[in-house]
């Protein structure tokens, strides 16, 4: 199991950053690597979300959330047409106030992943992280840029 973070401090207020970063059912605006995002049934814990990109398209199921805290997804690799190589999948995006620093939240972003094959993610790993998180960098520009306009 492989494991990576990213976290951005930025000056907001928890709840107008919560309102931004929870629009799960919006996501594709925001992410870059997200052609489109949208809710097939429930809400919060639970909740049902459909993504897809140009590489495919797959299923993310809510398995937590705590509102103007966090939410996490499991994202169904199990399914034959998933378009990825990882055997597991899960995500956890958070959002809490800097406690060393006033008027500042902090957005963070948590993923577990497992390869099918664990060779070829030895191999591919590195490279793909490095991408991986300069996805994440637009997104958290992205997010950052709809919170703080007016």
């Amino acid at each position: 199991m492989k494991k990576l973070y990213i976290e951005r401090s930025i000056t907001a207020s928890l709840e107008s950053a919560w309102k931004v970063v929870s629009d799960v059912g919006n996501y594709a605006r925001y992410a870059p690597n997200i052609d489109t995002s949208r809710i097939l049934s429930g809400e919060g814990k639970g909740l049902v979300r459909e993504c897809t990109s140009k590489e495919g398209e797959w299923i993310e199921v809510c398995t937590d959330w705590e509102n103007q805290k966090f939410y996490c997804f499991q994202v169904q690799t199990q399914a034959k047409d998933y378009p990825f190589p990882f055997k597991t999948l899960n995500a956890k995006w958070e959002v809490y106030e800097n406690a060393n620093a006033n008027a500042q939240t902090v957005i963070r972003m948590d993923f577990e992943v497992e390869f099918r094959n664990v060779v070829i993610g030895w191999l591919v790993y590195p490279f793909m992280k490095k991408k991986f998180l300069l996805v994440c960098e637009e997104l958290l520009d992205n997010w950052q840029r709809k919170i703080q306009s007016p």
